[in-house]
């Protein structure tokens, strides 16, 4: 079903069959429920939710909130919803959801929120098991922003599962964290890893005292991509995303990853 908005701030539903939304200007919220949906929000400052379904989703010029399933604040979707949201020209935030998502952030200062750290199990020829890992394809340190959804934290989401690691509120940084060879690793709760392991696991088992919902950054030369790990238990951690625009050791050391990259909000 085509949708059609005007040059004024609207709010736009879809249907739950496969709908084509776009929207010529203003400051819209739209929501396409369920189906694979094309979304456009056009220029503006938009809030767009893709819904159940493998949606595609535009932000384009403006600062916009997008979201491949239904938000925050909806019950998670716990079947194959593989979205790809662009977020075009502006500063925007983009939301992770369950699925094997790909989110571009475009121009702009940019924020990817994670809101669950075990998306759901599969097999991708590509990445192996658990291939519903979310890929961010331009993540870039100067500009951009990882934000992480911790239970019991300023107002959590619906299901939120990562534990707190903010210095001290909200929207601030990472409290403790290392960057450098495994082997220098102790104890932090964000680890970047200059060496190159298989998985997750082996990372956490090359660094030292970590913790249950601890975040590690790694490169697997396997999958050629920097990928981020949780840590569920003594030397064992899941892969929940890659990052899709680095494609070796050097690349991931020369982001140049800070604490102030990894938010908790």
């Amino acid at each position: 079903m085509a949708i059609h908005g005007s040059p004024r701030d609207n709010a736009l539903f879809g249907t739950n069959d496969e709908n084509v939304i776009t929207d010529p200007d203003g400051n819209d919220w739209i929501d396409a429920l369920a189906g694979n949906d094309s979304i456009s929000a056009g220029p503006g400052n938009d809030r767009v939710f893709g819904g159940t379904g493998n949606d595609h989703v535009f932000g384009e010029e403006g600062n916009d909130y997008l979201y491949g399933d239904s938000g925050r604040d909806g019950p998670r979707i716990t079947a194959e919803d593989n979205d790809k949201l662009y977020g075009g020209p502006g500063n925007d935030t983009l939301f992770v959801g369950d699925g094997r998502d790909y989110l571009t952030g475009g121009t702009g200062n940019d924020t990817f929120v994670f809101q669950f750290h075990n998306p759901i199990p599969g097999y991708d020829p590509r990445f192996g098991p658990d291939p519903d890992n979310t890929s961010i394809l331009d993540f870039n340190p100067a500009d951009d922003t990882l934000a992480f959804d911790a239970v019991g934290l300023g107002s959590d989401g619906f299901g939120a599962n990562f534990v707190n690691h903010a210095s001290s509120r909200s929207g601030h940084p990472v409290d403790t964290f290392y960057s450098g060879d495994a082997a220098g690793a102790n104890g932090e709760h964000v680890v970047v890893l200059t060496n190159s392991f298989s998985n997750g696991s082996q990372a956490a088992d090359a660094i030292s005292n970590e913790r249950i919902g601890d975040v590690i950054v790694y490169y697997n030369p396997l999958t050629h991509s920097g990928n981020l790990a949780y840590v569920t238990s003594d030397n064992h951690a899941d892969d929940f995303a890659h990052l899709g625009n680095v494609h070796s050791v050097a690349d991931l050391a020369g982001l140049g990853l800070s604490a102030w990259d990894f938010t908790f909000v």
